[in-house]
């Protein structure tokens, strides 16, 4: 005597459960990244470093690698947000004594120009600056000596109010007035506070992270269950 038991369409069925789990835990890895990419925005705005430097914050899923599932968080200004994140004494190299903060008169440079450590710096140089009005910078030392300054003579605001233009005998001739205009202030050194905690973001999403992807599982099991039963029950 023989007795044979059988249950069809297991396999079906743990392959579709299987193919659910995958989707909640692709899901999961998205929203965390997503997550953690917003909250370390909010961390820059917050701490008053200005919504600019909170965009350079990026994020993205990367191609799936066998059973491997994960997204990534970078920033474009790495050096930047390391120097918030640890604080940092930032002082001149090559032999230099200065350190040349740019002001906002200082013209922007040519989209996608690179400062050293492979993030994007917005302005020029001060011999970019000297280049591009075809004129020196004038060194203006401060009373104490522990600064000084970086002006450039006979510049006239441009007809637009947006930055500057070189004095020309026409532009002289139509009646507008040149200056002189401060482009950097320069210090020997420069310190950087910490204001930013990029560790405590992420140990926050990892100490959330296994019960997101508990809840979307079982969501996405039971939108699955139910869209099951509804095609059972949908009339032949």
């Amino acid at each position: 005597m023989r007795v044979l038991l059988t249950l069809d369409g297991v396999a079906d069925d743990l392959r579709r459960e299987a193919d659910v789990l995958v989707a909640a835990a692709t899901r999961g890895v998205a929203e965390a990244t997503e997550n953690l990419a917003g909250a370390l925005r909010n961390q820059v705005v917050s701490a008053g470093l200005g919504e600019r430097l909170a965009r350079t914050w990026k994020h993205g899923m990367d191609a799936p690698k066998g059973n491997v599932i994960s997204g990534a968080v970078w920033s474009k200004a790495p050096l930047i947000i390391q120097g918030f994140d640890e604080g940092a004494t930032i002082v001149a190299r090559n032999g230099s004594r200065w350190l040349a903060i740019p002001t906002d008169n200082v013209p922007p440079r040519e989209r996608g120009a690179k400062a050293p450590g492979a993030h994007p710096r917005s302005k020029m140089t001060p011999v970019e600056v000297e280049a591009n009005f075809n004129h020196d910078l004038r060194l203006v030392p401060s009373p104490s000596g522990a600064s000084a300054y970086l002006v450039m003579d006979d510049l006239i605001s441009a007809r637009s109010g947006r930055g500057f233009r070189s004095t020309t005998p026409r532009r002289l001739a139509q009646g507008r007035e040149a200056r002189s205009i401060l482009m950097f202030v320069l210090v020997p050194q420069v310190t950087l506070s910490k204001r930013l905690d990029v560790a405590g973001a992420i140990a926050r999403i990892e100490q959330d992270f296994p019960n997101m992807i508990l809840a979307l599982q079982l969501r996405f099991l039971q939108v699955g269950a139910l869209c099951r039963c509804l095609m059972c029950s949908s009339p032949q």
